[in-house]
């Protein structure tokens, strides 16, 4: 026995339903027809292609205000936050300089009590330099990999202006502990690149969500670095980190073929290699993590990762040495002192 067609079955009344539905309102979606007659959009594109109805949308005429500039029609507003500067004085002269590093924050998932273990330093250290060394945002909302993946569910409520707030937040934080004239760098990393890919697919929005915009780093006197560079401070070189492989330090020191501090891989290791004869060996870096350890894209799988940040200290010839800090549990012991960002938890950082 046939089953019977939905849309010709008693005298065609579900067709007839569809052509006057359409002839109302000629500007209505497949979507919200499908939705009026409980099928899917597939199903209604075939119907309407199978008994050839034709849908002439009528233009929707928009009237703008005489009063308003064409020019503002073309005006996007970032963030309006007001920097918190420095209190601190200006840097004493010394042989030396001591930069703090820090990398993969992935604001909003930045893991508290390291952060707070941070801060706690910052107050005890005046830094001369402070690195920025990528992915400071997670970019989550506008993430390539959720979008061509519709997953839908995940991004709900999910707002690049709301990571933004987050991000100028700590960024007050980490600023107002800073001295006057301390040499400030950022990095973009692999996931603040996500708004350059959004901007390859979407090029109108162009400017719009641009992370140096939304997080003030102009003003707030930042060096601001693309995506992939590479930037140099005496004998050693920094970039947010390039490759992935399992000894990914010793690919850098391979192929950049010097010193090299990198992050990315959330996983601090030190890694030391052959030089020419009498020359201080080649000294390979990765710092840890300033994030949550257990981000969606993990899905729960077991890892290496760990917290931690490095202090650099820069000599005045171009020689360097590095300290790797892992952070434990939000502490980690510096100049015989412990740093412990669990104390206070629940108040707010001042």
């Amino acid at each position: 026995m046939f089953k019977n067609n939905y849309w010709t079955y008693n005298n065609q009344e579900n067709l007839n339903k569809l052509k006057n539905l359409i002839k109302i309102n000629p500007n209505i979606t497949n979507k919200e027809i499908a939705s009026f007659f409980g099928k899917g959009i597939t199903a209604i594109e075939a119907v309407k292609r199978r008994y050839s109805i034709i849908q002439k949308n009528k233009k929707i005429k928009v009237e703008v205000e005489d009063n308003i500039n064409d020019n503002e029609l073309d005006v996007y507003n970032p963030i309006d936050w007001r920097v918190r500067h420095t209190q601190i004085g200006k840097l004493e002269s010394k042989t030396f300089k001591t930069y703090l590093v820090t990398a993969d924050h992935h604001i909003p998932h930045e893991n508290t009590p390291a952060i707070k273990s941070v801060l706690q330093l910052m107050e005890d250290v005046v830094f001369d330099g402070f690195i920025i060394l990528g992915d400071f945002e997670d970019m989550e909302p506008i993430a390539h990999w959720l979008h061509d993946g519709k997953q839908n569910r995940t991004l709900e409520n999910k707002r690049m202006r709301a990571d933004y707030i987050e991000g100028n937040k700590l960024l007050d934080e980490f600023d107002k502990r800073l001295p006057q004239g301390c040499d400030k760098r950022f990095f973009m990393g692999n996931h603040e690149r996500f708004y350059w890919d959004l901007i390859e697919k979407y090029p109108a929005l162009e400017g719009l969500l641009d992370p140096e915009i939304e997080l003030k780093l102009k003003e707030r006197g930042y060096i601001v670095y693309p995506v992939n560079h590479i930037e140099n401070l005496g004998r050693l070189s920094l970039c947010h980190g390039m490759y992935h492989n399992q000894n990914y330090v010793l690919k850098h020191i391979m192929e950049f073929k010097t010193n090299v501090l990198h992050a990315d891989m959330h996983s601090p290791r030190m890694r030391f290699e052959n030089s020419p004869a009498k020359e201080l060996a080649i000294a390979g870096y990765c710092i840890g993590a300033m994030c949550d350890m257990n981000p969606l894209y993990m899905k729960g799988r077991a890892h290496k990762w760990s917290h931690g940040f490095a202090v650099l200290y820069l000599y005045q010839d171009g020689f360097f040495d590095i300290d790797l800090k892992r952070i434990v549990n939000g502490k980690f012991v510096f100049n015989n002192k412990m740093y412990n960002g669990n104390i206070d938890e629940e108040k707010e950082i001042k």
